[in-house]
């Protein structure tokens, strides 16, 4: 009976060190465990949801630290070329103390730049992102790092500008749009518009057979008469621009459509914009 005693209180004193040996060491290794910066999300409503790691910068630090070969900020690259009218706004973030560290005005800004350029460089157009910085108190840091980014979405307002950026040239038997601001005859010039009557002209002095088809549009705003007249307008003003430059009037055939051929609704003022234009395009005979 007395082996038996001595047995039950080994193993109750066995039991007793194992538990306290056990949370000991549970406890030990919660308390070793270093805190981790959340991750940087990116997301647009349902459509892209991505993540950068939370340790993006090193206190004062202006430049990002490696991602790899392949990170969200490829993937979001990707989501913006395939979605040309979404606008990325890039926030970066300093401390008023990190600013006591470092000669750069505004850390935050540069920080945001830099992943800008990033985007640029993958392919995005300029007119779909913009960065600022922000000083802010309290941003998170774990040993030398902080994320330090935000980013947030919004939509491209459409207008004239945006639609005339967005012509691109082809070639002359491929149609360029000519966009023009509310009343006015005086098309939006960019580079791809300005190459396509370059060719054109150059196009048609070799080869006089051909015509330039110049086809005016309007939105539905104003009657038809006065439509007609100013797509009319249009078309002959775009006409004599290109005659300036050494066309014939000879070169070219003039189309007065109205409103009658829009490309977008006319119930929305994007779609409006959309189509108060002239039509170019190269004629074969």
């Amino acid at each position: 009976m007395s082996k038996l005693w001595v047995w039950w209180v080994a193993l109750g004193i066995w039991v007793i060190v194992s538990v306290w040996v056990h949370i000991f060491y549970i406890k030990r290794i919660r308390l070793s465990e270093e805190p981790v910066l959340s991750p940087v999300r990116i997301i647009d409503g349902t459509q892209l949801r991505v993540q950068l790691p939370g340790s993006l910068f090193h206190q004062a630090g202006s430049e990002m630290k490696s991602l790899g070969d392949r990170s969200a900020l490829d993937t979001l690259a990707d989501y913006l070329m395939a979605n040309p009218r979404r606008l990325l706004t890039i926030t970066g973030y300093n401390t008023p103390a990190e600013s006591k560290l470092t000669l750069i005005q505004n850390l935050g800004a540069v920080r945001a730049l830099g992943v800008l350029q990033y985007l640029l460089a993958a392919g995005v157009p300029e007119d779909q992102v913009q960065s600022w910085g922000k000083a802010s108190e309290s941003l998170p840091f774990v040993q030398d790092s902080t994320s330090a980014l935000s980013f947030s979405f919004q939509s491209i307002l459409i207008d004239a500008d945006w639609l005339a950026r967005h012509q691109k040239y082809i070639d002359l038997f491929h149609s360029l749009q000519l966009y023009f601001p509310t009343g006015s005859t005086e098309y939006i010039h960019t580079p791809d518009n300005e190459r396509f009557a370059s060719e054109a002209i150059a196009f048609l002095r070799d080869h006089r057979r051909e015509r330039l088809v110049i086809t005016g549009h309007t939105d539905s705003v104003g009657t038809a008469v006065r439509n007609l007249q100013l797509s009319k307008l249009r078309a002959m003003a775009v006409r004599d621009k290109l005659m300036q430059q050494g066309a014939s009037k000879k070169w070219f055939r003039i189309v007065a459509q109205g409103a009658k051929a829009p490309i977008a609704s006319n119930a929305l003022p994007e779609g409006r914009e959309a189509n108060r234009r002239v039509t170019l395009l190269v004629e074969r005979r």
